[in-house]
C-alpha cells in the first residue's frame, strides 16, 4: 500500500512539473496571441499538427518531431501567404487548418499496421506523461524564454506599431517568421496533453483572463502563468476525481477563471 501511495505521489509531481513547465512555455505567446489578435493562427497550427502526428508514424519518427516538422512549415505557409495580397488571411487560416486536420485524420487512419485513436491526439491527456516529456517541454520552455528575452522590445514595437518598428530598424517580416517559429514549436509540444483542438484555448484564455488584471506587459505575462498553472493543475484534479478527459477539464477550468474573473472586474 505504501509503495502504491508512493507511487502515485511521484507521478502527481510529475504533472505538477510538466504543468510548471508547459505554464512557463504558453504564457507569454498567449500573451502576445491576445494583443496581436492571433489567436486563429493558433488554431491553425493546432489542427495542423495532427497531420504531423501522421507524418511521424509514417515516417518512424518521434511524434514531438513530425508535429513540429509540420508546425514549422505550416508556419512557414502561414507567414508567407499571410504578405500576399488576394484572399483575406483568415480565408488562407481556414483552407490551411481544416486541409490540414482533414489529410492528417486520413493519413493517421490509413497508415498499416498502426493503430492510432485520433482522439487522443484532438483532446490530449497528459496523464500519459513521462518522465521524458519533461525534456521537450522545458527545452521548449527554456527556447521560448531566450526567444522572448531577446526579442521583447522588437515584439512590443511590432504589437504596437508595424510602421514604428520599421522606423526603429525591426526586421518586421524576420520577426514575424522567428515568432510563428516560436508558436509552432509550443503548440508542438503542447499537443500531447491538451490536445489539437483545446492547445489555442490554453494559449488564449489565461492571457485574455490575465488582461484585465495587469498594468504593464510584464504583468500580464506573469499573471497569464498563474492563470494557466491553476488551469492545468485544476483541470488534473477535475479528470481524475470525476474521471473526466483532461483536455477538456484543463481548458474548462481556465474558461470558469475567466469567466469569474469577469464578474469581479465588473463587480469593482
Amino acid at each position: 500500500m505504501t509503495a502504491v501511495i508512493s507511487m502515485i505521489s511521484n507521478f502527481l509531481f510529475l504533472l505538477v512539473i510538466a504543468g510548471v513547465g508547459l505554464s512557463m512555455m504558453t504564457s507569454p505567446i498567449g500573451c502576445f496571441l491576445v494583443w496581436r489578435r492571433m489567436s486563429f493562427f493558433g488554431d491553425a497550427l493546432a489542427h495542423s499538427a495532427l497531420l504531423g502526428v501522421g507524418f511521424g508514424l509514417l515516417l518512424n519518427l518521434n511524434i514531438y518531431l513530425g508535429i513540429s516538422i509540420i508546425c514549422v512549415i505550416v508556419a512557414l505557409v502561414l507567414t508567407l501567404t499571410s504578405e500576399k495580397k488576394g484572399l483575406s488571411q483568415d480565408t488562407w487560416l481556414s483552407i490551411i487548418s481544416y486541409g490540414a486536420l482533414a489529410l492528417g485524420i486520413v493519413l493517421v487512419n490509413k497508415i498499416p499496421h498502426v493503430r492510432v485513436d485520433p482522439a487522443n491526439y484532438l483532446f490530449g491527456d497528459i496523464l500519459t506523461l513521462q518522465p521524458l516529456d519533461l525534456l521537450w517541454i522545458y527545452g521548449c520552455a527554456i527556447g521560448v524564454w531566450i526567444f522572448i528575452y531577446y526579442k521583447w522590445q522588437p515584439l512590443l514595437l511590432l504589437t504596437l506599431d508595424e510602421g514604428l518598428a520599421q522606423a526603429e530598424g525591426v526586421s518586421v517580416t524576420s520577426l514575424k517568421l522567428n515568432f510563428m517559429l516560436v508558436l509552432a514549436l509550443t503548440v508542438a509540444i503542447s499537443l500531447k496533453f491538451v490536445g489539437a483542438l483545446l492547445v489555442p484555448a490554453l494559449l488564449v484564455i489565461p492571457a485574455a483572463s490575465a488582461r484585465n488584471n495587469a498594468r504593464t506587459p510584464e504583468q500580464m505575462v506573469g499573471y497569464t502563468f498563474l492563470f494557466t498553472f491553476v488551469s492545468i493543475t485544476g483541470g488534473l484534479m477535475l479528470s481524475i476525481v470525476f474521471n473526466l478527459v483532461t483536455g477538456p477539464s484543463i481548458v474548462l477550468t481556465a474558461l470558469s477563471l475567466f469567466i469569474l474573473n469577469q464578474l469581479f472586474v465588473r463587480a469593482r
